[in-house]
């Protein structure tokens, strides 16, 4: 049986508007936490009221870091204004093991840094504490009283993460899984390649 120790991050889609999420496997349990900020840029686990058991669950092991989790859903599908059709779905959710960012710099070095990464054809800038809209999209915000989308370096027990914020709300988890003044390698993406190169 593959390694199940650890903290795993749940990975989201883009159909996802859940929280940030991690699971532990403790005997026969899936423990599910969500996120709190503890001081600074540390975050603590707080753990929720939902529990699985492992030997009611369908799970497999896309790699040695990564396990995929499925569960039985409803599909809802509407034909016309008075008819529908609910079917009995099978959902995947993937996980991915988080281990101790490999670096030698300090979180504020970090923060300073500046990478451009590419996932599926878009650029993703990797700059932190700066607000990722664009201008027109900011002076929306400003006149809805909204604070916009930012990254914020965030560490949960030694990863660090680009956490990217929406008007104050933690949305999404990028894991760095190692980081110097050059490049880093980010990971927690849906499909292939989970993980990417920022330079």
């Amino acid at each position: 049986m593959e390694n199940l120790n650890g903290t795993w991050l749940k990975i989201k889609t883009g159909d996802d508007y859940c929280r940030p999420e991690f699971i532990e496997f403790n005997n026969d349990q899936i423990i599910h936490f969500e996120l709190e900020l503890k001081s600074g840029n540390e975050l603590s686990k707080v753990r929720t009221e939902w529990i699985e058991k492992l030997s009611e669950s369908k799970y497999e092991f896309i790699n040695d870091n990564r396990i995929r989790i499925f569960r039985m859903g409803k599909t809802h599908t509407v034909l016309s204004e008075t008819e529908s059709i609910t079917e009995d779905t099978e959902f995947w959710t993937d996980y991915e093991k988080i281990e101790p960012t490999k670096t030698e710099l300090e979180s504020k070095k970090i923060e300073t840094l500046e990478f451009k990464a590419e996932w599926k054809n878009e650029k993703i800038p990797l700059k932190f504490n700066e607000i990722l809209d664009s201008p027109v999209i900011q002076e929306m915000n400003k006149r809805m009283k909204r604070s916009g989308r930012k990254l914020v370096l965030e560490n949960l027990q030694g990863t660090y993460f680009a956490s990217i914020f929406d008007n104050e709300e933690r949305e999404k988890l990028i894991g760095i899984k190692e980081i110097d003044e050059k490049k880093a390698i980010l990971f927690g993406f849906p499909e292939k390649p989970y993980e990417i190169k920022a330079e």
